[in-house]
């Protein structure tokens, strides 16, 4: 029972210390600025992900598949149909030039 006492008495200081330096006010000033922060958080994310936008953001993924799909076909005949590298050189060029128009 004594040593309790004495570690009440040695932890005494600290815990003075803690409430006077306002340290329990920050964090619990920390806290609620986090919570709001994590409210503010989920208002958002249901508010963009909706049900409407979670459809249009699959098909959007979806044609991109079907689009990248649709141009490794065509690079694939590209290169059966041109064996020769200056054929090959000039397509790429074209490609190029083409996307920088878009």
């Amino acid at each position: 029972m004594s040593q309790m006492k004495a570690m009440a008495e040695d932890v005494q200081p600290l815990l003075t210390e803690v409430r006077d330096s306002n340290l329990l006010k920050e964090v619990e000033n920390l806290t609620r600025s986090l919570t709001q922060a994590s409210d503010d958080l989920r208002r958002v994310h249901s508010s963009i992900m909706t049900p409407e936008n979670t459809e249009l953001l699959q098909k959007s993924i979806y044609t991109l598949i079907f689009t990248l799909k649709n141009i490794e076909n065509v690079s694939s005949d590209i290169l059966g149909f041109t064996g020769d590298e200056t054929t090959r050189k000039n397509l790429k060029l074209l490609i190029k030039s083409l996307s920088r128009l878009l």
